[in-house]
């Protein structure tokens, strides 16, 4: 069981990889318990599917991108239809971020120059997904501009 990191940039010049997961739970990711944090945003509070989820994203892995001292954080995401996050820096203390998605899907977080035009947008196969390290050379942001929910399962990396 592993997560992969991509040794090729994504969007050529910047700091941003694919990842994949090919052998995932195969958990009906529709149907676990989510609470609502706001109107389109929900959590999954299973923590059996959590940290069935959340041992793929080992230390070791993630080393081979982050040379600092780390923590992560890590919640699986339901994004219900107009779900938004506008283009934007994370704060300094995020180090990086790594998304998988959780099922197939027609969008998925996209990256914009600072210019706030569109430059590229991460997969949206299931088991694939991005890994993209915390700096101001691009901004990242996300719309669920589909009739479908959007399940996700995201890894913080912050600052130790």
């Amino acid at each position: 069981m592993s997560l992969i990191i991509s040794d090729t940039q994504y969007i050529e010049g910047l700091d941003v990889y694919e990842v994949s997961i090919n052998d995932l739970p195969n958990i009906d990711y529709t149907s676990i318990n989510y609470e609502k944090k706001n109107d389109l945003q929900y959590f999954c509070n299973n923590k059996e599917v959590i940290e069935q989820i959340k041992d793929y994203f080992t230390n070791d892995i993630i080393k081979s991108k982050i040379n600092e001292a780390f923590d992560i954080d890590f919640v699986i995401q339901k994004n219900l239809p107009n779900f938004e996050l506008i283009p934007h820096f994370d704060n300094n203390d995020m180090l990086g971020v790594i998304l998988i998605n959780l099922v197939n899907s027609n969008t998925s977080t996209e990256f914009y120059n600072n210019q706030n035009i569109k430059i590229g947008q991460a997969p949206t196969d299931v088991n694939k997904g991005i890994m993209y390290l915390n700096n101001f050379d691009f901004k990242h942001g996300y719309k669920n501009n589909t009739n479908n929910n959007r399940y996700i399962a995201i890894c913080m990396i912050y600052k130790k």
